[in-house]
This record gives C-alpha cells, structure tokens and sequence, in this order.
C-alpha cells in the first residue's frame, strides 16, 4: 500500500517505520533534524516490546507534494497544527484515499472531515508510549494497539483494509463499534495524567505516589467521565481503578504533555483538556479541576510563546 506519514514525531515515525520494515511503499513528511536525520539514517527504533529495528533509506520530504497521491494517509501531527497542514494534504489525498489521525484527542477527525469529507476520514485510537529521543531514534515503552472505527459519513467495510494495513506492523489492531466511546475512555488518563505531569514534571506514578495529586488526577478522571456520560457514552467508574493500577504498575514514562513542556513547545492544552471544559459547558456538567488545571497551562503556553 503506498502510505503517507504525515508528522514523524513519536507515533508517525514508530508506526511508520514499521510499516516500512513491512513492505509498504511509505513516505514521511516531516521537518527539521527529524527531516535531515531520516534522509541520512532512516529511523531507529527501541522498543521494550519489539526490542532494538533499524530501518533505513526511507523517503521522506518536507512537503507532502512530493509524495504523490496515497492510498493512505497517516496523520500524526499534534492536534493544534491540523489546522496548519490541510492545503499541503490535498496534494496527496485522492478520490479512493483514506485519511485516519493517529493523534490524540476526541475531535482530531472534524477538522479533516471538513476539509477532505467524512467519506474519507475514520477515527482511531492508539496507544503506544512512543517518543523521538533525539533525531532520528524512537523509544517505545507501551503495547501499541491501535483501535479504528467509523464516524458518521465513513463505510465502515473500508476499515478491515486500514487494518490489515496496519497489522502488518505485527501490532494490535481492533475494529471498535463505538470509536468516540473510546477516545473518551483514553481521555480519562490523557486529560489527567498529560496535564498534571506537565505542571508538575513529574511522571505519571509519582503523581499517584503523593496523596494531593492522586486526589487531584483522580478528580479529574471523575470529570471526564460525567462529561462523557452526558453525551451518552456509558463510561464506569471502574475505568479510573484499572486505569491508575496499570499506570502503578507501568515502567518510568514521561507523557507527551511532559515531554513538550520540557522542551518548549506548544502543548496539546485545548485538545486534551480544553474539550472536556467545553463540552461540560455545553451539557451543564460541572468540571472545575479541569479548568484550573486549563487556566495554569495556558499560562504556561502564553508564557513560553
């Protein structure tokens, strides 16, 4: 399948490597040392899972015209520049392509949706733990599932070919019923956990290891899943048990909230924690953890830039 990974940060470059190392003809877009040191290396992969990959002279270019058209898209940027790539998709997306965001948030399809068509856009979840340690060299700590599924507009008989596609990596990956059901459950830890570890700097199990912020991320997973109720996804409140029992359980890992605050860049604020202040707004749900810890973080992202 020709394949274009568009954004090779952790997500892009992880799965995009491996589809690589799987026989598909996959070009990224990406920028910067990421850009120059694909061009030069490929892409290194450690895995606690898959263990140590290299995968080298992949294409990759700054722009994605120069990729052709694709029969699928990968779009793995952070949520806040979907915006800023829309025109340099077009160049790539055709009458047959499919579009899916591997990228994290409840609302990450609309935007394509509106631009390409809800025809060619699924949704998707993913869980990978995967982040670019320096230029060229991804680590990877968590299982790798990816669930994808259909949003009004979308034939979901297109779906098993976008997993075959991406089972051929080797990893997991399901068709869900219900696919914005599961983005909130994966909300619940992101809305918490990410923000959190960002205003703290600590990683997501020494949170819980003191008492007030276990209060507090607990807090605000009791949030998300009121917000999620009242739209009519039947999230429990067990989800918040097994959730923090696995991140206790789960090896040192920073979040990618963490990760951009330490090294200057915009955070995921408005997707991760901004959506859930808003749709509690809309609902009449009350989140008011969730909108001091929104208030501390824009401070933090006007502050830096």
């Amino acid at each position: 399948m020709k394949i274009v990974v568009f954004g090779a940060g952790g997500v892009g470059s992880f799965y995009g490597a491996l589809l690589a190392r799987a026989g598909h003809d996959v070009h990224f877009v990406a920028r910067g040392a990421q850009l120059e040191a694909i061009r030069a290396r490929g892409i290194r992969v450690a895995s606690r899972l898959l263990g140590e990959i290299e995968v080298p002279s992949l294409a990759v270019s700054e722009h994605a015209a120069e990729a052709g058209d694709a029969q699928l898209v990968l779009v793995c940027v952070k949520a806040h520049h979907t915006a800023g790539i829309l025109d340099d998709l077009s160049a790539v997306v055709g009458p047959e392509t499919i579009v899916l965001p591997l990228q994290n948030g409840v609302e990450s399809d609309e935007l394509l949706a509106a631009r390409f068509g809800r025809v060619r856009v699924p949704a998707a979840v993913v869980y990978v733990g995967a982040t670019v340690d320096e230029p060229g060299l991804v680590c990877h700590v968590a299982n790798g599932l990816i669930l994808i599924g259909a949003r009004p507009g979308f034939d979901a008989a297109r779906l098993p070919v976008v997993r075959d596609a991406l089972a051929s990596t080797g990893l997991p990956v399901q068709i869900s019923d219900d696919i914005q059901a599961e983005r909130w459950r994966k909300l619940i830890w992101n809305a918490s956990f990410n923000p959190v570890s960002a205003l703290t700097r600590r990683e997501p199990r020494h949170l819980l290891a003191v008492p007030e912020t276990r209060a507090l991320v607990v807090g605000v997973m009791r949030e998300v899943i009121a917000v999620a109720r009242a739209q009519g996804f039947p999230l429990l409140d067990s989800e918040i048990e097994g959730q923090v029992g696995w991140t206790e359980a789960t090896p040192a890992v920073r979040t990618s909230m963490q990760v951009d605050r330490e090294r200057g860049r915009t955070m995921e604020t408005d997707a991760l924690v901004g959506v859930v202040v808003r749709k509690g707004r809309e609902h009449g749900v009350p989140t008011p953890l969730s909108e001091a810890v929104y208030a501390l973080l824009k401070a933090i992202d006007h502050r830096d830039h």
